[in-house]
């Protein structure tokens, strides 16, 4: 069994300090490298606003996770422009990965590009992501308004790399969300129902012979889940547990601050050893 105690430690937005994060675990390791028992992070967001001729919002921010086997490091940045009702987003990231045996010096670097158009009104976005200046996903996504505040979700995805398509269709209600997702190797339905203020199920049922069943329990409880007016993310208490049949069993436990997830692997009705549990706290300074 893995444990494993991640102590987070958040700034505010007017001080914008990093966020540090300590990861403690148990475990046998092959040399005393303290980095491998506490695993430290270190990051932060900055936001600031563009004045002219730009007139943007901008984001950025760094990623620092040291390490002995696998060393981390990022650095990113996210231009927001609102042109004639359209929201376009820029993101570019570079990051450091591992390095192999017999590469060069910067092929360890890798660089990430993110473009997001946005409609509000028209209920319609498009998005292109790309991996070292390969276009890697494109999608777009198109809503309808139907009566009584239902909605429709039509989201066409395709990677070029892969020659992967697939597109999700998605049906909104107060206290249902259906979700299809269809591609010529695999078809899969989610349904999640709203039982009442505390509880949703959510069976999801796969082509290939998948099947997975998740149930959430809002320990305060909030309605609608589904139509908007929900809580925050940072303000949300729930348990969550998820069971994949001969896979695995996934207990989230969410209150404010506190997060706890075990996971334990499962074969029919025997558990298997190699279980993980999480304990997290986030801290304002």
């Amino acid at each position: 069994m893995m444990m494993m105690m991640m102590i987070y430690g958040t700034a505010s937005a007017a001080t914008n300090r990093p966020t540090l994060s300590i990861t403690v675990r148990d475990g046998h390791f092959d040399n005393e490298n303290y980095l491998n028992y506490f695993c430290p992070t270190l990051s932060s967001t900055y936001t600031k606003t563009l004045h002219k001729p730009l007139l943007a919002d901008l984001q950025y921010g760094f990623l620092l996770a040291p390490s002995s086997t696998k060393p981390s490091c990022s650095i990113w940045c996210k231009v927001t422009k609102q042109i004639h009702k359209w929201k376009i987003t820029t993101g570019a990231a570079l990051a450091s990965i591992p390095p192999q045996k017999e590469q060069g010096v910067f092929s360890n670097v890798k660089a990430d590009i993110d473009l997001r158009v946005e409609h509000d009104q028209r209920d319609v976005s498009a998005r292109l992501y790309a991996s070292d200046l390969s276009i890697s996903r494109l999608e777009c996504t198109k809503g309808f308004d139907l009566q009584n505040t239902n909605r429709f979700i039509v989201n066409p995805r395709y990677n070029p790399q892969t020659h992967h398509a697939d597109v999700i269709f998605g049906y909104v209600t107060t206290a249902t969300k259906v979700k299809v997702r269809a591609s010529v190797q695999c078809q899969e339905v989610s349904i999640a129902q709203q039982i009442n203020t505390r509880n949703v199920l959510i069976p999801t049922i796969a082509s290939n012979g998948d099947v997975t069943l998740r149930w959430e329990r809002q320990l305060i409880p909030q309605r609608p889940v589904f139509g908007g007016g929900g809580q925050k993310e940072e303000d949300a208490s729930y348990i969550a547990t998820t069971l994949k049949p001969s896979d695995s069993i996934h207990v989230e436990w969410k209150d404010g601050p506190w997060n706890a997830i075990v996971n334990i692997p499962i074969d029919g009705t025997d558990v298997h050893s190699g279980s993980n549990v999480s304990i997290r706290r986030e801290v304002t300074f």
